[in-house]
């Protein structure tokens, strides 16, 4: 078995069978062999004869898997161990196992090819747009209920896990708060809540219009199963540990829960600025629920999401509306 010991800045390289170990009597006979700054390799031998068996054990490809696997080992490890099927020789021509030893009280040996975490956390940040269709499309150029896309955000704040199922598949899932808000094309439109639900309706007073929206909060949670392409590296695929590399798409549902709803219209009246903000629920469905798509190149990512639930409760008077958001997230 050979054992490479990462300590402080320098390494300390044996090779012995299982009856020798390192700390052995430095009276005995000793091959030293120095190199670089300050560097050697120390072969300690009980008996003169051993010497000879030496021999079999291929040098320079210890030496080469010795600086690829100490290069590659992270700060978390304290020993690596290669040796072959047997477990005890480190011959020529023979096909190595890698093993991992953590710096762990126990030192439980792992695979280093799954030394990557299977899950990972991540604060997500989506910023983007908002708007609605009705019936498949978005409503007619004068609804009154029409939405101005520039205006109309989109923002969520997303604890997030990432887990790998298996080899490139896995599952995103999480919980949120979502902001949306819904700008008006014409700035005269008032949104209004009547004893019957409620009426899209135009503000006819002699005043100088800015701005009419509605606006909501939501709280939410999503399950994105996932599949990450051309991400592939010798210790497995690195997308739930590494989010800024390779390919990423992936779809699945979201659902939420309105927390709160206002309106809010600015516009001057006799030259004075005004601003009417009215807190309801609008007859606004509580539970909202559809499809989050997600595509990832990289370090940037991209989502776009679609209610199945309409925007407002039924017999109310409001038009059959679907809202749908696409953006960022960071």
């Amino acid at each position: 078995m050979l054992q490479m010991r990462r300590i402080s800045t320098f390494i300390l390289l044996g090779i012995a069978s299982s009856s020798m170990g390192f700390g052995t009597d430095p009276e005995t006979d000793t091959l030293i062999i120095k190199f670089g700054n300050n560097s050697s390799i120390v072969v300690y031998l009980r008996d003169k004869s051993d010497l000879k068996s030496l021999t079999q054990y291929d040098i320079n490809k210890i030496l080469e898997d010795m600086s690829l696997s100490v290069t590659q080992t992270d700060d978390s490890v304290k020993v690596l161990t290669i040796q072959d099927e047997s477990g005890q020789r480190y011959l020529k021509d023979t096909s190595l196992v890698y093993r991992v030893e953590p710096a762990t009280d126990h030192n439980v040996k792992v695979k280093s090819r799954y030394r990557g975490r299977r899950t990972v956390f991540n604060f997500n940040v989506d910023i983007g747009m908002s708007n609605y269709l009705e019936n498949g499309s978005f409503p007619d150029g004068n609804a009154l209920h029409r939405v101005s896309p520039w205006g109309s955000w989109s923002f969520s704040l997303d604890p997030t896990f990432r887990t790998r199922i298996l080899g490139p598949f896995g599952i995103e899932y999480g919980f949120g708060l979502d902001y949306n808000s819904y700008k008006f094309q014409n700035p005269l439109t008032r949104l209004l809540q009547t004893s019957n639900g409620i009426a899209f309706t135009t503000d006819t007073r002699p005043i100088l219009p800015d701005k009419s929206k509605l606006a909501t909060w939501h709280l939410h949670a999503k399950v994105v199963p996932m599949i990450a392409l051309g991400n592939r590296s010798s210790h497995g695929w690195r997308l739930w540990n590494r989010i800024n590399k390779g390919f990423r798409l992936g779809a699945g549902p979201y659902f939420g829960y309105r927390i709160w709803s206002r309106t809010k219209a600015k516009y001057k009246l006799d030259g004075a600025k005004q601003k009417d903000k009215i807190s309801s629920n609008f007859s606004l469905n509580d539970i909202r629920y559809g499809i989050r798509g997600q595509l990832g190149i990289q370090g940037m990512d991209f989502y776009f999401s679609y209610d199945l639930s309409d925007m407002f409760q039924s017999n109310s008077g409001a038009p059959e509306l679907n809202r749908f958001q696409f953006g960022i997230t960071f």
